[in-house]
């Protein structure tokens, strides 16, 4: 197969590639860019996302309106190679785990996250590929509470330097591609429907089988991830999250997910009534306000274990928000018990 610098020079017109050439192209160029990006960043303070787009009118007010109007104060960058929904979905899933503390959930985490091998093996993955893309996931979180003394605690400066050891970070990923297209195709019923809008996108000239969408958009490796993904994803995982749009377009149309958009302000059909209250009434100018991203919540109804946050979608790609720390709470102040 010959190399893109074969077919492409500094004379070469783009009208001139095939699809597949100009493909390539396109792939090489974002190779070359997110190279030296780490898989996934330090916390960064969400005003370099504003620098970053300070001469882009539209998206600099939308940033502005994250800052201003809802919790988030930093963003943690995944490489945006393709595979950056899965990359901050497993780090934001693990980090959850780490920093609850809680040695009941995380067993209740971990034996349901075994669990999830066995889709794999009814979807009819080879057992001997897959477990190896889980085996670097199953350490991890055997680094929390580890009752063995030579285990070195998991904290999360361990897991950053994990998840930039692409071994490990793209093991993850992959194992994750996995069990998203094995829930979608074990639950075809239910999420068939929703690929007619792919119908462009492949070349049958109708829409794609769920095992042709699985193939080519969950399983492939550099695939972005998409609504049907995400939704089946947290269900597989129980696992519950917003994604903020950062976008010209509000959030696309509705898809299987249990998903609605946060600052809902509504009672009754149709929304007729207007609740009252001045939290309500901040919430419906927040959604009024131009400048506003939709936040859409991807919701597991019964059987939720845990919520990992919010993800940040830029037009193809994926980062983490960072919320502001909680408020402490307050000491209780005991009165003194006068004396009788």
């Amino acid at each position: 197969m010959s190399s893109v610098q074969e077919y492409v020079t500094p004379e070469t017109e783009l009208d001139s590639l095939s699809d597949a050439q100009r493909h390539a192209l396109a792939q090489k160029i974002k190779d070359e860019q997110t190279a030296n990006q780490p898989l996934i960043s330090p916390i960064e303070p969400i005003e370099l996302l504003e620098k970053e787009y300070e001469d882009n009118p539209g998206f600099l007010g939308k940033i502005k309106w994250l800052k201003e109007e809802t919790r988030f104060i930093g963003i943690r960058r995944a490489r945006g190679d393709g595979d950056c929904f899965y990359r901050a979905f497993g780090f934001a899933f693990i980090l959850k785990i780490l920093r609850m503390n809680d040695r009941p959930l995380h067993h209740f985490v971990v034996k349901h996250v075994e669990s999830t091998l066995s889709l794999l093996k009814q979807a009819g993955f080879d057992e001997s590929v897959y477990l190896d893309f889980y085996d670097p996931l199953k350490k991890l979180l055997s680094r929390m509470h580890s009752t063995d003394p030579e285990t070195k605690e998991l904290n999360e400066q361990l897991l950053i330097e994990a998840f930039n050891e692409p071994e490990i970070s793209n093991s993850i990923v992959v194992y994750l591609r996995l069990l998203t297209s094995a829930f979608l195709k074990l639950n075809k019923d239910e999420y068939t429907p929703f690929l007619f809008s792919l119908e462009d996108d492949f070349s049958s000239g109708g829409p794609p089988t769920m095992e042709q969408f699985c193939s080519n958009q969950v399983e492939a490796i550099g695939k972005e991830a998409d609504h049907v993904q995400i939704t089946a994803l947290s269900k597989a995982l129980k696992t519950s999250l917003d994604v903020a749009y950062l976008s010209r377009a509000n959030a696309p149309p509705e898809t299987p997910a249990s998903e609605m958009l946060e600052g809902e302000v509504s009672l009754g059909e149709g929304g007729g009534v207007a609740i009252p209250g001045e939290d309500a009434e901040a919430r419906r100018a927040a959604r009024e306000n131009p400048d506003r991203c939709d936040i859409v919540r991807f919701e597991v109804e019964g059987g939720q274990m845990m919520e990992i946050g919010t993800m940040l979608l830029r037009p193809g790609h994926y980062d983490l928000l960072v919320d502001a720390p909680s408020p402490a709470s307050p000491e209780v102040e005991i009165p003194a018990v006068s004396a009788s």
